[in-house]
């Protein structure tokens, strides 16, 4: 994850100083340490801070800042596929002047322009410019692990990996929007780029910036997910093999150039589908990488415990799993210095579980480290497949899937909330808003707003009690595919990947996620529904795909779920974190502003140490991450009162 940014003056006022520049990259310490590069053409400064172990072959490259003709381009980034880029880059007349991404990025600028990252496959962000057009273009892959952010300041146009970069450049101001930090409590992440910073956006993932001399800033998204469940006409069990030799690719493009890779392997049905697929191909070509798994093993009883089917998946490739005990993993891994140093309030759940695993493959000798992120989006689907069934006309069907799902015997109010309410249009949900007194219907795909947020702040900012995340369906579009939608566009989830991304890379790890391919998403937009969830089945087609290479009674059906982390996270949060988090939420900062009613947080937390519930407990950690986290921007004594310099407070205050 290399620190990359891009500074433009925009109104013909001299371009940032070298000593301005290098104080941005400092800022950036944490994604790139090791060497540094400055390219600088009027109106345009472009700066790249990488650490030494990606100058190697597979990651961001030996250059720094690559330059041709007209066009320089700063990147931080892995590309997957290259040889098929250069043969579609051959067919438009472009040779590339070098094999590292920025080369190949730069060489697809050439062919397509600024549509160009629509024909990057991998893990990507990008600054570049363009003096002879006088343009900008940056850009973030659909995955979004390596993270863009930007300001339009007076007279200048800032594009950087970091936040705290553009907080380094001597015109952003500093104000904070309380807005922001009181939806990351609801693991909101919103779209239309708002952070945590009034002056700062976030580029989203999947979009591409451009500015132009008119100094007029666009951003509009070059990649669309596909619409799910079109018939291909291809039958499951050629389907099987395809999807069997897509995954088998997706990791060989994925695994270090040379040595060892390690795949975090879990007992489900995805990271073993990376491990086992990317076993089989090297065993195929005789390659002699290496693949080994790293696992998290949890005590014997623990609802968390899958040690026995990750053991029967690496036995039946020969191999040693290398183990964490879940016992020396704390939730909260060093929670006050660790949100001075975040960026923004919203915080990972399971840092400290990442951050663990991290290590772990580092102390293998791997650089490269495969996860399972993938499966569940393309491969399952929620019970919200009933509605489609209901509103179809299938009600047999219903009836029988119903039952198969276990839902008999739950009443009219389940029904309505997976059958009834996920196919209600947008009106008729506003009316039964209306009815119920101004309360809205929770959707399935709405995360709910903490009770403790003021109201009077509430009503100032817009905050529903349900942060609205729901997709709009596309023509043609089922309802089960609109939650696939919304997987694979919300802007939580590229939130989530960068954050593991991060943890991952300061322990000298790069992740990769093969499923989260671009060539299996449209693979997987062509398989029906009953092929994610059937008759109390799930990932049917991902499961059949893998036979022969995962034991079976790995991909038997389950009697009860494994792999849950409820022990593990409420035994943390209401015994050994208790004190601490009643602590510091006794006399929020929250409350000084004005964000949070302190009574009804203090209820909530007695509430949740009484009697857990995983939902307020969740809500408790993020409100307990942002709490931390402007104490930390503001500087707060031990008496509790404001340190912080009267701008930034008068700001904050200001709303």
């Amino acid at each position: 994850m290399t620190a990359i940014l891009g500074v433009i003056a925009t109104d013909g006022s001299p371009t940032a100083s070298d000593g301005v520049v290098w104080r941005m990259l400092s800022a950036m310490a944490r994604r790139g340490g090791g060497q540094a590069g400055i390219w600088r053409q009027s109106p345009a400064v472009l700066a790249v801070a990488r650490q030494t172990w990606e100058l190697g072959p597979g990651f961001s490259g030996p250059v720094l800042v690559v330059e041709d003709g007209d066009c320089a381009v700063v990147a931080d980034a892995s590309l997957y596929y290259r040889d098929d880029l250069r043969r579609r880059l051959s067919a438009r007349g472009i040779r590339p002047r070098g094999q590292t991404p920025s080369h190949l990025i730069l060489a697809a600028y050439r062919a397509w322009g600024e549509r160009c990252p629509e024909y990057l496959e991998g893990d990507f962000a990008f600054v570049l410019y363009d003096r002879r057009a006088r343009r900008v273009v940056a850009a973030r892959d659909f995955g979004g692990k390596r993270p863009l952010f930007y300001a339009e300041l007076d007279g200048a146009l800032v594009i950087a990996s970091s936040m705290h970069a553009i907080l380094a450049h001597p015109d952003c101001p500093g104000e904070l929007d309380l807005a922001v930090v009181a939806e990351s409590m609801a693991s909101f992440i919103g779209a239309g780029r708002a952070t945590c910073y009034r002056a700062i956006s976030r580029l989203d993932a999947g979009f591409t910036l451009t500015c132009t001399s008119q100094r007029r800033v666009r951003v509009q998204r070059h990649w669309e997910p596909p619409v799910f469940e079109r018939p291909s006409g291809v039958g499951v069990d050629e389907a099987a093999d395809e999807l069997r030799d897509l995954l088998g690719r997706a990791v060989s493009e994925r695994l270090a150039t040379a040595g060892r890779t390690v795949s975090w392997v879990s007992g489900g049905r995805d990271s073993t589908a990376v491990f086992a697929a990317g076993q089989h191909v090297l065993h195929e070509r005789g390659d002699a990488r290496e693949l080994v798994p790293v696992s998290m093993s949890y005590p014997v009883g623990d609802p968390g415990r899958e040690d026995e089917l990750i053991t029967a998946v690496a036995s039946r490739w020969r191999c040693d799993v290398h183990w964490v005990r879940i016992d020396d993993v704390p939730l909260l891994h060093d929670p006050v210095d660790g949100a001075a140093a975040r960026e923004e309030p919203f915080a990972h759940l399971y840092e400290g579980f990442n951050r663990a695993l991290a290590a772990a493959s580092r102390k293998t000798g791997a650089r490269v480290a495969l996860d399972g992120i993938g499966g569940d989006q393309l491969f399952q689907v929620s019970d919200i497949f009933f509605a489609d069934l209901l509103r179809t006309g299938r009600w047999l069907a219903l009836a029988r899937e119903w039952r198969a799902r276990g839902r008999t015997g739950q009443g009219f109010r389940a029904f309505f909330r997976w059958a009834v309410q996920p196919a209600l249009r947008a009106p008729l949900l506003r009316a039964a808003q209306i009815v119920r007194g101004g309360v809205p219907l929770r959707a399935e795909l709405r995360r709910r707003t903490p009770e403790w947020i003021d109201r009077g702040f509430a009503r100032a900012h817009g905050l529903a009690d349900y942060a609205n995340t729901t997709p709009r369906r596309r023509r043609g579009e089922s309802v089960s595919a609109a939650e696939t939608q919304w997987y694979l566009t919300d802007p939580y989830f590229p939130t989530v990947f960068g954050l593991i991304a991060q943890f991952a890379h300061e322990a000298g790890v790069e992740v990769r996620s093969p499923l989260y391919d671009r060539r299996i998403i449209d693979f997987a937009a062509t398989r029906p529904r009953e092929e994610r969830v059937t008759g109390g089945e799930t990932k049917v087609l991902l499961r059949r795909a893998m036979r022969g290479l995962i034991p079976d009674d790995v991909l038997a059906s389950r009697p009860v779920r494994t792999g849950v982390m409820s022990k593990y996270f409420d035994h943390w949060m209401r015994s050994e974190h208790a004190a601490f988090l009643q602590d510091e939420l006794r006399s929020p900062m929250l409350a000084q502003l004005g964000v949070v009613d302190a009574a009804t947080l203090q209820r909530a937390c007695r509430t949740f140490m009484r009697w857990g519930h995983g939902e307020l407990g969740l809500r408790l950690f993020l409100t307990l991450q942002a709490e931390l986290w402007v104490r930390a921007r503001l500087g707060v004594g031990d008496t509790g009162a404001v340190q912080a310099p009267h701008r930034a407070l008068t700001a904050v205050g200001s709303g």
